[in-house]
C-alpha cells in the first residue's frame, strides 16, 4: 500500500515582479546592476578617428547626453551624440553616433563621414561635405519615430545650439545609416520675423545656448525651451510647425524641463544658489502649464534639493544645478526620477507630487535607496559617476521598465530599477 506522508508543507507564491518581454539581466525592484554588453564602445572606434585618442570619449565626457529609440530594435536602443572643444582648431570635428542596442547587447556607430571634417571647415554649423558640426547637446537629444518621419530604424534629433555660435536649427540622424544620414528638420516658426528660425526672444538676441527639451507622445511633438533670457516656450510639431507661448520661469538658472503625461502638465524647474552672492530661492521653484487649460502657476519644493560643492562664485555647498541631473517623469513610477552626482557615490533622487492638486501644492524631494543586484556577479558594485555631469545620459527605457545610463567607453551601461 502507498504511504502518505503527514509532513507539513506549504505553497509560497513568488511575484513576476517583470512585465512580459523584460531580459533576464533587469534586475528587480530596488536594485541595479551593469548591463551586460557583448564589446565596449571602444571596440568600435571609426577608422576615421583612431589616431585621435580621446574620440571614443566625446559622447560621454563632452557635456552631452543620449536618447532612446524604440524602433531601432525589438527592445530599442540608446543613442549618445556630442562633441566639441576640438584641442586645437587642426584636428577635426568628431562626428558619428554612438548606439547601445540592448536587443543585441552589442555597441556600434553610425553617421560617420568619409573623411575627417577640420574644425575651421564648419560653415554656419556645416562642413563641405554638408555634415553637422557635433556641437555640445546637454538636454537637446531626442527620438524622432518612424512614425512621424523618421528612419526605419529611428532617427535622433539634435537641438542644435548648445555650445556654439552657430544658427539655431535642428539636425535629424538617421541611425540605420553608417555613412551619413544627416538631415535638417524644416521648422516653420510664423510669430517671428524669419519663420525658418528657431527665436526663444522676440529679436534674435539669445540663441539658447543650453537646450531643455522633452517629448510629448500624445501630441506628437516636442517641448522646447532654453536656460537664460527667454520670452517663449516652444512647442515644435512632427510637422515642423512650431507654437511659441509665454516662457515657463522666463530667465532659468540651469533649470530642467519635464512633460508629467499623466497629470498633463509641463513643468520647468528652476536651479540656483542658496547661499552666497547670487542666493535666492529660485532652486525650489516649479513653473507648470496645464497643457488642457493653459493656467500657469508657481510652487515651491520641499525635502533636500541636490546642490554641488563649489558653484561658479566658488562658495560652499551651495549651487543646486538641476539640469544636470536628467530629470524626468515616468507614469509608471508616478514621480520624477533623477542621477544625483553631488555625492559619491552618485544616488537616484526623486520629486513626488502631493496627493493634493499637482499645480498648486509642494512636490518633495527624496533620495532612493538602492542594493547592488547580487545575480550581477563581477558587476560594478556602485552606481558610477559621469565625467562633466550626466545630462540626459541617464534615461528611462520603457521597454525594459527601467533606467540605463553610460558614462565611459571602457566601462559597461548601468540599469537601475525602481
Amino acid at each position: 500500500m502507498a504511504q502518505v506522508s503527514s509532513a507539513p508543507f506549504g505553497i509560497r507564491i513568488v511575484p513576476n515582479n517583470q512585465p512580459a518581454g523584460v531580459p533576464a539581466w533587469v534586475p528587480p525592484p530596488g536594485y541595479f546592476a551593469d548591463v551586460p554588453m557583448k564589446n565596449m564602445p571602444q571596440d568600435v572606434t571609426p577608422a576615421l578617428y583612431r589616431s585621435i585618442g580621446d574620440a571614443m570619449d566625446n559622447p560621454f565626457t563632452v557635456w552631452g547626453g543620449s536618447a532612446i529609440l524604440r524602433d531601432y530594435s525589438s527592445l530599442g536602443a540608446q543613442v549618445y551624440y556630442s562633441g566639441g572643444h576640438e584641442a586645437t582648431t587642426s584636428l577635426p570635428n568628431v562626428q558619428f553616433s554612438l548606439i547601445c542596442d540592448f536587443s543585441t547587447l552589442t555597441w556600434s556607430v553610425a553617421n560617420v563621414p568619409t573623411s575627417a571634417n577640420i574644425a575651421t571647415t564648419f560653415v554656419n554649423g556645416y562642413a563641405p561635405d554638408d555634415t553637422p558640426y557635433t556641437p555640445h547637446t546637454y538636454l537637446g537629444l531626442q527620438e524622432l519615430p518612424r512614425a512621424w518621419g523618421g528612419g526605419v530604424r529611428g532617427s535622433l534629433m539634435s537641438f542644435f545650439w548648445a555650445g556654439s555660435p552657430y544658427e539655431n536649427r535642428i539636425n535629424v540622424l538617421d541611425v540605420a545609416q553608417l555613412n551619413y544620414g544627416y538631415s535638417r528638420f524644416v521648422t516653420r516658426q510664423p510669430q517671428n520675423a524669419d519663420p525658418t528660425r528657431i527665436r526663444f526672444t522676440a529679436s534674435d538676441a539669445s540663441r539658447g545656448t543650453y537646450p531643455i527639451t522633452v517629448m510629448d507622445d500624445v501630441r506628437q511633438g516636442w517641448w522646447v525651451a532654453t536656460n537664460g533670457s527667454a520670452h517663449y516656450t516652444l512647442f515644435v510639431s512632427r510637422t515642423g510647425d512650431i507654437t511659441q507661448y509665454p516662457a515657463l520661469g522666463g530667465n532659468l538658472a540651469n533649470g530642467a524641463l519635464v512633460l508629467c503625461n499623466r497629470l498633463n502638465l509641463l513643468i520647468a524647474l528652476d536651479g540656483g544658489y542658496s547661499s552666497g552672492p547670487y542666493a535666492g530661492t529660485a532652486y525650489r521653484r516649479m513653473y507648470i502649464r496645464n497643457l488642457e487649460t493653459g493656467a500657469m502657476t508657481t510652487i515651491s519644493t520641499a525635502g533636500t534639493v541636490p546642490s554641488l560643492t563649489h558653484g561658479y562664485d566658488g562658495g560652499g555647498t551651495n549651487f543646486h544645478r538641476l539640469d544636470s541631473l536628467g530629470l524626468q517623469w515616468v507614469d509608471e513610477l508616478g514621480c520624477i526620477v533623477g542621477l544625483d552626482q553631488t555625492v559619491a557615490p552618485p544616488v537616484i533622487v526623486k520629486l513626488t507630487p502631493p496627493a493634493s492638486d499637482p499645480a498648486s501644492a509642494a512636490w518633495t524631494w527624496e533620495r532612493v535607496p538602492l542594493q547592488h543586484w547580487p545575480n550581477d556577479s563581477g558587476g560594478q558594485a556602485q552606481l558610477q559617476a559621469a565625467q562633466n555631469n550626466i545630462w540626459s545620459k541617464f534615461r528611462w527605457v520603457p521597454s525594459l521598465h527601467a533606467f540605463v545610463y553610460g558614462t565611459a567607453k571602457n566601462r559597461r551601461p548601468q540599469v537601475v530599477k525602481l
